[in-house]
């Protein structure tokens, strides 16, 4: 646990803090208990900023958040999002382990290394991303999905800032804040059609949103910082 949390800043543990307070009062207040949507906040928000982080052990807790998300996402027949959960983000998350271990800083062994991802690798991934929306949309008709056109969005997403959190682009964070976006509206929906009960979940991801905001800024400032390390060393 110590090693969990030794290279935090004071400031990202206050945003933890408050973070998971938020959704603990969020159900100690709310009538309608669902422990399972409590315990999938409370790891996704861990999950969230360790990624923030750099972390190379935050693909392992984002498994674990997966698997619970894509339980409570099959209790409300969220079918796009248990097919993101089972074929798209869980395989990544599994490669990630591999890949964030093996690029590791010389500097700090905790945290990964910033990769650069071409213009080319880059249209092939949107390319893909179009495919994958078309088979998406009617894999999710034809599963009767509730709120169709926002799971559809949601696969979108979820495939574009998986994969470049696989590739440790500092751009995962724009993929995954406008997923942010899709998962409130997804939730804000489960709350009003299914009651309070999985109020803490909706809160999570808007605080998904600042925690990612907050990791784009952070994986750019480290991008720039180790740009500049490495002119410095050509100069010499």
């Amino acid at each position: 646990m110590m090693r969990l949390f030794k290279s935090w800043k004071w400031y990202e543990i206050v945003m933890l803090f408050v973070s998971l307070l938020a959704v603990v009062l969020c159900f100690v207040f709310s009538e309608e208990k669902n422990w399972l949507s409590l315990v999938n906040s409370v790891i996704g928000i861990i999950s969230v900023l360790a990624v923030s982080k750099g972390l190379v052990y935050a693909p392992v807790i984002n498994i674990i958040f997966l698997i619970i998300y894509g339980v409570l996402s099959a209790t409300l027949h969220y079918w796009g999002e248990v097919l993101i959960c089972v074929f798209v983000t869980l395989p990544v998350c599994i490669s990630s382990i591999v890949s964030w271990f093996k690029n590791r800083s010389s500097e700090n062994r905790d945290i990964v290394v910033i990769n650069k991802v071409s213009a080319k690798e880059y249209g092939f991934l949107f390319i893909a991303i179009a495919v994958i929306t078309v088979g998406a949309y009617f894999l999710l008709w034809a599963l009767n999905t509730n709120q169709l056109i926002i799971s559809t969005i949601s696969i979108v997403t979820s495939v574009g800032a998986s994969y470049l959190l696989f590739r440790r682009s500092p751009y995962y964070a724009i993929g995954y804040i406008l997923n942010d976006f899709v998962l409130i509206s997804l939730w804000t929906m489960s709350v009003i059609n299914y009651g309070l009960g999985n109020l803490p979940t909706l809160v999570s991801f808007c605080i998904f949103l600042f925690n990612d905001s907050y990791g784009l800024f952070r994986w750019l400032k480290s991008a720039k910082s180790s740009s500049q390390k490495t002119e410095q060393i050509e100069k010499k």
